[in-house]
């Protein structure tokens, strides 16, 4: 495990480098224990999912969202952008149509972003996009989530260290701190 800087906090267990975001708290309406992903290492270009296990506090309701937020979290110098400059791409997503959710029910359906309070497994579906991570290095990926009412559902965060899996389409690029960096760190 890295070592963690004052405001971070350790890995959720399950092998990613995903942790909870700084701002994420008890009062989230879905309480994380663990997070998988169908690939590692990662790769630009791979799709994939991400397995979340966790409990559910209450509802979710109708209209929630998910924001996806990629930068250059603390290599940003290293890639020639100032501390402050708008970096990030971002992208909000309806976390109805973007997840599944599966409870255990007693043989009743789970209804979708209508959880029960207790156990759950949120299912979504991952991708790492050539346009947003457009060459190998290190970039942050955070995953908010909340409610329509801007309550937070969880909010996970990792930085991690990107390349292409054909080792011929990352010559192109570098040298930079990070150019022969691996998954995730």
């Amino acid at each position: 495990m890295r070592s963690l800087g004052l405001l971070q906090r350790a890995e959720l267990p399950g092998g990613t480098p995903l942790r909870l975001c700084p701002r994420s708290r008890s009062t989230d309406l879905y309480q994380i224990k663990s997070i998988e992903i169908t690939k590692q290492p990662l790769y630009i270009e791979d799709d994939f999912l991400f397995h979340i296990y966790g409990s559910f506090l209450g509802p979710i309701g109708y209209n929630a969202t998910i924001n996806a937020t990629v930068d250059c979290g603390s290599h940003c110098e290293e890639f020639g952008a100032k501390p402050g400059d708008p970096t990030s791409e971002s992208d909000k997503e309806d976390f109805c149509e973007m997840t599944k959710i599966q409870q255990p029910l007693g043989g009743r359906p789970a209804k979708q972003c209508l959880p029960e309070p207790g156990f759950g497994l949120i299912t979504a579906p991952g991708y790492a996009w050539r346009m947003i991570f457009n060459g190998p290095g290190w970039y942050n990926v955070t995953f908010d989530a909340k409610t329509a009412e801007d309550k937070r559902i969880f909010c996970v965060t990792a930085e991690v260290c990107l390349r292409f899996e054909d080792p011929s389409m990352n010559d192109g690029y570098g040298p930079y701190p990070g150019y022969n960096c691996t998954w995730p760190y």
